[in-house]
């Protein structure tokens, strides 16, 4: 998993957490003083001082004695169950990521014809849009997350769809719609699928209700919604699928 960490915020994280990192045990110096203090009241004895009785004294050591052995043996096991090792650390970088819109980009040619220079966009009504499928970047089985999705979507088998990984490219950019700028981590895949349906032959077709295109990335190049919403994706499967 890649990270997009901003090095200020990284340092100030290590900056206040340099003290906890590491495996120090706290709390054994002041356990260890204060049972030595302990078993130092057991070999003395105390005297009277002036109307205070060395009984009262004695009692006032050992209270004091153990509670710094009590409070040295909870540092001892606080260190022991929290400890603030390097797994804790990283867990902490991971939450300084700005990466927050992991997505899976999947490009379709029309290998189909002799000369294939065609990409499938499906056209999102909200967005009012033509985009290249996309699907959300899963942790494990993303693959074959893609290959259900895109099974699913368009009735072809998934085992008539394979898949070759292209490349990946984090790309911040401004939202329209949400009007916010976000930072996209895009992981490009060329989807091959072995025999396409006469339906999914013609330049335009629907599948439950969603409207598919063939376009070559040059007709994306000259429609200014799909520029202004989705250049970076165009741009990268422009250089990266041939």
């Amino acid at each position: 998993m890649k990270l997009l960490i901003d090095k200020i915020k990284l340092r100030l994280l290590l900056e206040e957490k340099r003290e906890y990192v590491g495996t120090k045990i706290e709390g054994i110096d002041t356990a260890l003083a204060g049972i030595f203090f302990l078993l130092s009241l057991l070999c003395s004895d105390y005297h009277n001082i002036g109307s205070l009785d060395g009984i009262v004294i004695k009692t006032l050591a050992f209270v004091i004695g153990l509670a710094a052995t009590l409070y040295g043996i909870k540092k001892i096991i606080v260190s022991l169950i929290y400890k603030y090792d390097h797994q804790v650390l990283y867990h902490d970088i991971e939450n300084l990521n700005e990466i927050t819109h992991p997505f899976s980009i999947v490009a379709i040619k029309d290998t189909f014809n002799e000369y294939a220079n065609r990409f499938l966009l499906y056209y999102d009504k909200s967005w009012k849009c033509w985009f290249f499928f996309s699907f959300k970047t899963m942790e494990e089985q993303n693959e074959e997350n893609i290959r259900v999705r895109l099974s699913n979507a368009l009735h072809i088998s998934k085992d008539n769809i394979s898949l070759q990984y292209k490349a990946e490219r984090i790309q911040p950019k401004y939202s329209i719609r949400d009007d916010v700028d976000k930072v996209y981590l895009h992981r490009l895949y060329q989807a091959k699928i072995a025999s396409f349906s006469n339906e999914a032959r013609a330049d335009e077709f629907e599948v439950d209700g969603v409207q598919y295109r063939w376009m070559t990335i040059e007709e994306m190049e000259t429609d200014q919604t799909i520029m202004d919403i989705n250049s970076d994706v165009v741009s990268m499967v422009k250089d990266k699928i041939q």
